[in-house]
């Protein structure tokens, strides 16, 4: 796969990622054998039966309205998801999900990470402690490789560079979607204070942190030396799905397929190239994978964009 694919060529990978979206999620499929199979362990023969099953087991008592049910049909075929983790974890639990098949639910079906942090963990040998030890190295190994040039274009020191963080992950971010800044929006560090708290709460793996928001953080901070396998890799270590072919997100996109070839041409590309050509070739690539994902109205698709971006 060549790395030097054209223009028209990455349009057309945008449209046919876009083409994929139809038919019933594959996590869909599979929570429905899951529940057939909860089904028969239970002995149990009709459908409506078995959600008021799971509505008692969820919430400890009988269900009273016909909605208190409609939401676990709704739920077990795709239609809606449970609103939060845990209620996600305590619908996967009244079906008899443990281990592998609860984590599955987690992070194919519903799209997550498998634990989310409200606070810090007292226990330093905890998974938190070292999911967050593993985000500061990202972070501190993404300060390291800045390169010197852009620090004194943007008027920031080595001494000050913890600090700036956040104003140079939202102009990367930015070149993302966006090309040719303009010099203000570089130096002037007002641009990106509505990204601060969010930003703050991120590195420091609190709240939930979808799982298209970890992979634009790891795109951003790995760069330029980021490949599929290393990608899969730190998705793992941090709690998500690793990038699978047939996986969808929560609305039914094929992002997952998408970034496959996106870093194979990547890959391809990295072998004759500097690290700058590199990080500019990603750059390109994604905006131009932005903007026809924007044109199209498809914005779960855009997964180099979050909110702050345009404020």
């Amino acid at each position: 796969m060549s790395g030097t694919d054209t223009r028209e060529e990455t349009i057309r990978l945008a449209m046919e990622c876009m083409a994929l979206q139809h038919g019933e999620r594959p996590e869909v499929q599979w929570l429905k054998e899951k529940y057939q199979e909860f089904m028969r362990r239970e002995g149990i023969g009709g459908k409506e039966e078995a959600d008021k099953c799971i509505y008692r087991r969820m919430y400890g008592k009988e269900p009273v309205k016909q909605q208190d049910i409609l939401k676990i049909r709704y739920w077990r075929t795709g239609r809606h998801l449970p609103v939060n983790h845990g209620q996600c974890i305590s619908f996967g639990r009244a079906l008899g999900l443990d281990g592998a098949d609860l984590r599955y639910l987690l992070q194919g079906y519903y799209d997550g990470c498998d634990e989310i942090y409200q606070e810090e963990s007292p226990d330093m040998q905890s998974v938190y402690w070292k999911r967050r030890n593993a985000m500061q190295r990202l972070a501190d190994g993404y300060l390291r490789k800045m390169p010197q040039a852009r620090l004194e274009q943007m008027n920031i020191t080595r001494s000050t560079l913890e600090h700036s963080i956040r104003h140079l992950y939202y102009t990367d971010a930015l070149s993302y979607i966006y090309r040719g800044m303009s010099e203000w929006y570089l130096t002037s560090h007002i641009t990106s204070m509505n990204y601060d708290s969010e930003l703050g709460r991120n590195m420091k793996l609190l709240g939930v942190i979808p799982r298209k928001t970890m992979i634009r953080h790891l795109v951003i901070l790995g760069m330029p030396g980021l490949n599929l396998e290393r990608l899969n890799r730190l998705l793992r270590n941090f709690g998500y799905l690793e990038l699978q072919e047939q996986h969808t997100m929560r609305s039914g996109e094929r992002l997952d397929w998408l970034l496959i070839r996106l870093f194979a041409k990547y890959e391809a590309f990295r072998k004759e190239h500097t690290a700058q050509e590199c990080s500019l070739w990603m750059q390109k690539k994604c905006s131009l994978l932005d903007a026809c994902f924007a044109a199209e109205g498809r914005n779960h698709l855009r997964f180099m964009y979050f909110k702050s971006l345009k404020e």
